[in-house]
């Protein structure tokens, strides 16, 4: 049976400023993360991370967690919280790549866990910022 998913997501995100630049990442959603050089860039970068998320899972059919109440949110000094949103209206068309990495690089990503697809997107997101 297929999965159910929602139109609209809000997740809460954490920004940490105790680094070079701000860190953005969601306590519910681990492979989510990111970073800024500004507030207005962390809290862009925090939907569009959090869209890219809920895209993957979905792609993936992999279940998306109840949100914590942004009151639930621990922080630690140097962090503060945002609710960062997303909307899935438009059918998302995807294209699949083929590519080749080293095996011992290939061991530890899947060791830790990550998702390819989510890494990838994220660095060519980060890269045509770049460019642009």
């Amino acid at each position: 049976m297929k999965k159910e998913y929602a139109k609209e997501y809000s997740f809460v995100a954490v920004l940490d400023f105790t680094g070079n630049q701000i860190a953005v990442f969601f306590p519910d959603l681990d492979e989510a993360l990111s970073q800024a050089d500004s507030v207005e860039e962390a809290l862009r970068r925090a939907n569009e991370v959090l869209k890219l998320t809920i895209e993957s899972r979905i792609m993936d059919e992999e279940d998306i967690p109840a949100a914590t109440p942004l009151d639930k949110v621990e922080l630690r000094e140097g962090q503060r919280t945002i609710v960062a949103t997303c909307t899935l209206n438009e059918k998302i068309k995807y294209d699949k790549k083929t590519l080749t990495i080293p095996h011992d690089l290939n061991v530890a990503a899947e060791a830790a866990g990550l998702n390819f697809s989510q890494v990838l997107q994220n660095a060519l997101r980060d890269k045509l910022a770049e460019v642009e």
